[in-house]
């Protein structure tokens, strides 16, 4: 059994065989105009008549018995429409799989309306009464655009960030671990929505720095394994190009060496970010590094002592499967700060706000 995808001609076309492939099914790929790029990528390209062409039917009928093929995947619209008829009114033996283009990007926007919808009464039912609470077209914009960037801060740990963001003070927003900046773009987000202050990223993005002791082997391992540290590098400042407006930047350094520096002076520069100023104070700070105990006490006895009145702490993985340093390290900041004004959890997140 194959799986025919005509026409293969567009980046869909690449993904479902990319998936097939994973599957291990048979793909078939036809097109109705050669294109050199797509027989390089599939290692060969049939050609049909477009389907409107009288001689497309037979041309089809063929192909589907010589390839013996059971199943048609068509990334374009149109071409998926006319096949959706012409399966059935010829009886023909095989199954169009797959949601037409257009159907699935209908639907796909209207599942994140719903979840921002939903994810807007959580915000509002966190925040204060008086906050005013980001639209609920901002809040989806939020979500489809987090969702594209790889990271593990899921819908109700950003819904509360929505909240805090609403009643947030003024000041610098900073975030300690950010891989790939799904995190990283949601402060900028509504560090920008809000006018809270400019965002700062701290992150080696290296092995030596990322490896975790207090974890299973296996588990340090896997992760180990996994990452290209060159290209992660990468990606994080492709994910934060298009909205960093000049208020966004980063230090690629430990938590530690890069408080020296955002203690000593006020200008951040990179290449990719130009310069940014700083005002020294925290209005908002993420703690997602290492997760060892005395990394994530470290971070904490650096940073939060920086934040201004009735500014918040994010504590990442307070709630985590493979160890407990944020657990710790955030038990013993509630235990010994006497001005916690708001601490809750949310989305395996410690949220905390100092009066």
């Amino acid at each position: 059994m194959a799986t025919l995808v005509f026409p293969a001609l567009n980046r869909l076309a690449v993904e479902y065989r990319d998936a097939a492939a994973r599957r291990g099914e048979t793909i078939v790929a036809a097109a109705s105009v050669h294109d050199p790029q797509m027989e390089r990528t599939f290692g060969h390209l049939f050609i049909l008549p477009y389907v409107y062409d009288t001689a497309f039917g037979e041309a089809l009928t063929g192909l589907v018995k010589s390839r013996g093929i059971r199943r048609i995947y068509a990334p374009v619209a149109s071409v998926h429409a006319f096949l959706q008829s012409y399966i059935a009114s010829q009886a023909l033996p095989v199954e169009l799989v797959g949601e037409s283009p257009i159907a699935a990007v209908v639907t796909a926007y209207r599942d994140v309306l719903e979840r921002a919808s939903r994810a807007r009464r959580f915000a509002a039912a966190c925040a204060g009464e008086s906050a005013l609470i980001a639209g609920e077209l901002e809040i989806a914009a939020i979500l489809k655009h987090a969702a594209d960037i790889y990271g593990e801060s899921n819908e109700e740990k950003l819904a509360a960030m929505i909240a805090l963001f609403a009643e947030a003070p003024k000041g610098d927003v900073v975030e300690i671990g950010s891989l790939m900046g799904r995190s990283a773009f949601v402060l900028q987000f509504l560090a920008q929505r809000y006018g809270i202050g400019p965002v700062l990223s701290v992150d080696p993005l290296s092995p030596s720095a990322s490896f975790q002791h207090e974890i299973p082997g296996d588990v340090q391992r896997t992760m180990d394994d996994q990452w290209d540290y060159d290209l992660l590098r990468k990606a994080f400042v492709i994910n934060m190009l298009p909205t960093a407006r000049g208020q966004f930047n980063y230090l690629r350094m430990t938590s530690e060496e890069g408080f020296k520096v955002y203690s000593a002076r006020r200008e951040i520069r990179t290449d990719e970010f130009a310069e940014v100023r700083y005002a020294g104070k925290i209005a908002v700070i993420h703690i997602d590094g290492n997760h060892d105990y005395r990394f994530v006490k470290q971070d904490c006895d650096l940073w939060v002592p920086a934040i201004v009145p009735n500014g918040w702490l994010i504590l990442d993985d307070y709630v985590w499967a493979h160890g407990d340093g944020p657990y710790r390290a955030g038990n013993a900041l509630l235990e010994r700060r006497t001005d916690v004004r708001r601490a809750f959890l949310c989305g395996k997140a410690l949220f905390v706000q100092f009066s």
